[in-house]
C-alpha cells in the first residue's frame, strides 16, 4: 500500500495515486493523482472522450483501476461495497426507471439505500424542490430530458450521500433548471 494514502479515519472522500485504466487496448486514464477532501467540490473539464465520465465511474466504485491505488473514505477502491451507500453517481442519462412514476423512482432509490418508510415520505418534498410536484405520478418514460434531469437531481438531494458525483449536471436543463442545480449544490 502507498504510504501517502491515508487510513480509513482520514477526512478524504477520494484519494487516487498513479491510477491508470485500460479498456481493451485503449488507455483511458493515465497516472491520475487526486485528493478530494470530504465536503469539497471539484469540476472536471475536458474535451469529449477525455475520460471524465470514466473517472467518475471509477470514483463511484463501478470500475477498478488497471494500475495504481485509490481509496474511497479510506477504503480501497476494490472494496467499494464498504462505502456503496455513501456514494451516489448521477450519470448524464439520469439512470431512472422509465416504467416507474417520478414518486416511485424516488421511493425506490430510498429503499435501495436502506431508508425506511418514514423517510420515503420525503419524496414529495423533493419533487416540489425541483418543480416536479405536478408530475409525481407520471411515468418517467413520458418526461422530457430536462424533467428527467430534474428528477435525478431530486434523487441526489434526497439521498444526501457524503459523496455525490454528477456527470454533466447541466445537460438538458433550461436556465431555471441550471439555477436550481446551482442552488442544490450550494453555489
Amino acid at each position: 500500500m502507498d504510504p501517502n494514502l491515508t487510513a480509513p479515519a482520514d477526512p478524504f472522500a477520494v484519494q487516487l495515486r498513479g491510477v491508470w485504466l485500460r479498456l481493451g487496448r485503449e488507455v483511458i486514464l493515465r497516472g491520475v493523482d487526486l485528493d478530494l477532501p470530504a465536503g469539497s467540490g471539484v469540476t472536471l473539464l475536458g474535451e469529449n472522450g477525455a475520460g471524465k465520465t470514466t473517472l467518475l465511474r471509477l470514483m463511484a466504485g463501478a470500475l477498478r483501476p488497471t494500475r495504481g491505488e485509490g481509496r474511497l473514505f479510506g477504503y480501497a477502491l476494490n472494496d467499494a461495497r464498504a462505502v456503496r451507500d455513501q456514494i451516489h453517481l448521477m450519470p448524464v442519462d439520469a439512470a431512472l426507471y422509465p416504467d416507474l412514476s417520478c414518486q416511485e423512482n424516488l421511493e425506490f432509490a430510498l429503499q435501495m439505500y436502506g431508508y425506511g418508510p418514514q423517510r420515503r415520505q420525503e419524496a414529495g418534498a423533493a419533487l416540489r424542490r425541483v418543480g416536479l410536484e405536478r408530475a409525481a405520478q407520471r411515468r418517467v418514460r413520458y418526461l422530457s430530458a430536462g424533467m428527467r434531469k430534474r428528477l435525478a437531481l431530486a434523487r441526489a438531494s434526497l439521498l444526501a450521500c457524503p459523496l455525490t458525483l454528477l456527470d454533466e449536471p447541466f445537460a438538458n436543463l433550461d436556465a431555471a433548471g441550471r439555477q436550481l442545480t446551482l442552488e442544490l449544490l450550494g453555489g
